[in-house]
C-alpha cells in the first residue's frame, strides 16, 4: 500500500451494517484502507477521532437551489442589498457542508427549467463554479415533448422528476396520467429512476376552490385542502401505473406512514419502487400552523402527531429508502401574505442530518446504521451513485463527516447559514465537527473551510 494522505484514527465508523472501532486511510480522494486501530501505515496528516463517530457523507436527494435564475425570482422580495449577498448554489452547498451533506441532488425547477441538453448545460455552467460539495442533477420533461429524455441520460443525470400536482404552474411541468404514462415508458429506456411528486391534482383543486369560495384564507385552509387522501390516492395511482408499465420509480417526500406501507406492499408485489421521506415529517406536526402560520406551508402538508410517531416506527422497520430535505431557501417575504399567496417549502439542508441525530439517534428513535441507510447508502442507490457515493468502503470517494454525539445543541436561527427563518428552532441537533468531500476537508470545527468550485458533478457513469 502506498502512503496515505490522511488517516482518521481512534474513531467509530458507522455503516449500514453496524458501528466499529477502526482507523480510516484516505489517498487520492478515496478511502484507501480501513483497519483495526493502529494497523494502517503512516499518513501525511493524522486526525484523532477519539470519542467521535464517523459517518459516510450525507446525500440529500431533494434540494431546490433555484440556480440559475433564483436571483431573478427572489430579487424583488429580497431587495437590492440582500440580493448582493445572494450567491445561489454556493449558498446551498455551504449550508449542505455545515450539515454533513457531501452530495446535493438538485431538482430541475428554476429559470429555465432543466428539460433538454441545452438547459442542462446552462445549469451545469452556472452551478459548477459555485459548488462547495459534490452535486447530482435531476431533470424533468414537458408533457408535450419527450424527445429529450433519452439524450439527457448521457449528460450524467441521476433521474427524472415528474409532478402529479400542479403546484407552481409557472415553472413546474404538471404530468397528468397520460403524460405520466408516456414519460415513464420513455424513461424506462434509460434504466434510471423517476422521482414522483405524488399528490392528487383533481382532489386538491376541488377542495381548494371550495375553500376559496367560502372565503377561507387562514393557514389551516391549506391543511383542509391537502388531507391524507390527496397523497394516498396519488401514491396508489403512481404505484399501479409503475407496476403495469414495469417502470422504476421513487415516491418523493412521503409524509404518511400509510403511504410507506403502500410502497412496501408494492415492493413485495415486484414493483421497482423506492420511497423518500423528509425530516419535517418526523419532527414537526400540523399543530405548528397555529404558531408559525404560513411558514409551515409544505407540500405534502404536515400531518398529525400520531402519524409522526408512526413514521419513526417505519424507519425502524426499514420502510424508508432515503431522506431528502426538500430544501428551498425562500426569502421570508415569499412566505408572507395569506395561505394561498405564500409559497410552499422550507429551508432544511443544514439541519437534516443534525436533527436526525439529535431528535432521532440520541432519543432512541433510530440507530446509527438506520441513519446511514436513509441519509447515505439509500440515497446513493436511489440516485444510481452507489457504491462510489454513500458508502464507507475501500475505493469509495472519501466523503465523510465526523460527529460528537454528546455535543447536542438547540437549533438557533443565528447558527443557520443565510437563513431568514426556520421551523426547527429549539429542536435538538448534532452538527458535524469535520466534513470531507473526496478526501478534502470542507468543514473544520463547524466552519466552512472548503473552496468555491471544488464540488463536481456526481454521475451514474462515474463508478468504482
Amino acid at each position: 500500500m502506498e502512503g496515505l494522505d490522511t488517516k482518521l484514527v481512534n474513531g467509530a465508523l458507522a455503516t449500514s451494517e453496524g458501528v466499529m472501532e477502526v482507523d480510516i486511510g484516505i489517498a487520492g480522494g478515496r478511502i484507501a484502507a480501513i483497519g483495526r486501530p493502529g494497523s494502517l501505515p503512516d499518513a501525511s496528516e493524522v486526525i484523532d477521532m477519539e470519542g467521535k463517530v464517523v459517518l459516510p457523507g450525507g446525500i440529500d436527494t431533494h434540494v431546490h437551489s433555484g440556480d440559475p435564475g433564483a436571483d431573478q425570482m427572489f430579487g424583488a422580495a429580497m431587495g437590492a442589498e440582500a440580493l448582493k449577498e445572494w450567491d445561489g448554489f454556493a449558498d446551498t452547498t455551504q449550508a449542505a457542508a455545515l450539515g454533513g451533506v457531501t452530495t446535493v441532488a438538485d431538482m430541475p425547477f428554476q429559470f429555465p427549467t432543466t428539460t433538454d441538453p441545452e438547459t442542462f448545460d446552462a445549469k451545469l455552467a452556472s452551478i459548477s463554479p459555485r459548488a462547495y460539495v459534490d452535486f447530482a442533477l435531476w431533470v424533468t420533461c414537458q408533457p408535450e415533448d419527450l424527445s429529450h429524455i433519452v439524450p439527457l441520460k448521457e449528460k450524467g443525470i441521476v433521474g427524472y422528476k415528474l409532478v402529479m400536482q400542479q403546484s407552481v404552474a409557472e415553472f413546474m411541468p404538471y404530468h397528468h396520467d397520460g403524460a405520466l404514462c408516456e414519460a415513464l415508458q420513455e424513461i424506462k429506456k434509460t434504466g434510471l429512476t423517476s422521482t414522483i411528486h405524488a399528490e392528487s391534482q383533481e382532489i386538491i383543486h376541488t377542495l381548494e376552490e371550495k375553500l376559496k369560495a367560502e372565503g377561507r384564507n387562514d393557514p389551516r385552509a391549506f391543511l383542509d385542502c391537502h388531507p391524507p387522501i390527496t397523497e394516498l390516492e396519488a401514491v396508489n395511482r403512481a404505484l399501479f401505473i409503475a407496476k403495469q408499465l414495469g417502470a422504476r420509480i421513487n415516491i418523493a417526500h412521503c409524509s404518511l406512514a400509510e403511504g410507506l406501507d403502500m410502497v412496501d406492499r408494492a415492493k413485495q408485489e415486484g414493483v421497482d419502487v423506492t420511497v423518500e421521506s423528509c425530516p419535517h415529517y418526523f419532527i414537526l406536526d400540523e399543530s405548528i400552523f397555529d404558531e408559525k402560520g404560513t411558514l409551515a406551508k409544505l407540500s405534502p402538508a404536515l400531518r398529525d402527531r400520531q402519524n409522526v410517531d408512526r413514521m419513526w416506527e417505519k424507519v425502524r422497520e426499514g420502510k424508508v429508502d432515503c431522506m431528502g430535505s426538500d430544501h428551498i431557501g425562500y426569502p421570508l417575504a415569499f412566505k408572507q401574505g395569506d395561505i394561498w399567496q405564500s409559497l410552499a417549502g422550507i429551508p432544511g439542508i443544514q439541519t437534516m442530518i443534525p436533527l436526525l441525530l439529535g431528535e432521532g439517534v440520541n432519543k432512541g428513535r433510530m440507530d446509527l446504521p438506520e441513519l446511514v441507510k436513509v441519509t447515505s447508502e439509500g440515497p446513493a442507490r436511489v440516485c444510481s451513485l452507489y457504491p462510489r457515493k454513500g458508502s464507507a468502503q475501500i475505493g469509495a470517494d472519501a466523503d465523510l463527516a465526523v460527529y460528537d454525539l454528546k455535543a447536542v445543541r438547540e437549533v438557533a436561527l443565528e447558527d443557520q447559514y443565510k437563513v431568514e427563518w426556520s421551523l426547527y428552532e429549539g429542536r435538538k441537533a448534532v452538527y458535524p465537527e469535520k466534513v470531507f468531500v473526496r478526501g478534502k476537508r470542507v468543514v473544520d470545527n463547524g466552519k466552512v473551510v472548503g473552496e468555491r468550485g471544488y464540488g463536481e458533478l456526481s454521475s451514474p457513469m462515474s463508478t468504482l
